[in-house]
């Protein structure tokens, strides 16, 4: 019962994560159910990711 509540508050945190950030809602919402608030932690990832990938286009990133 506990695993049911946990996925229904983390879809409906991701729902409001994937609205603010502009990614697709429906896939991330699915994600939280499946996962729960763990799939949280690949909305960041998947976000930062593709940032990064837009800026790569626009300037250079010097690595050590």
């Amino acid at each position: 019962m506990m695993w049911i509540v946990l996925s229904l508050l983390g879809a409906l945190l991701l729902y409001v994560e994937a609205v603010r950030k502009g990614m697709p809602i429906k896939r991330w919402v699915a994600a939280g159910i499946m996962c729960g608030p763990c799939a949280w932690c690949l909305l960041r990832v998947h976000h930062r990711r593709a940032w990064l990938r837009n800026q790569l286009d626009s300037c250079c990133m010097w690595r050590a």
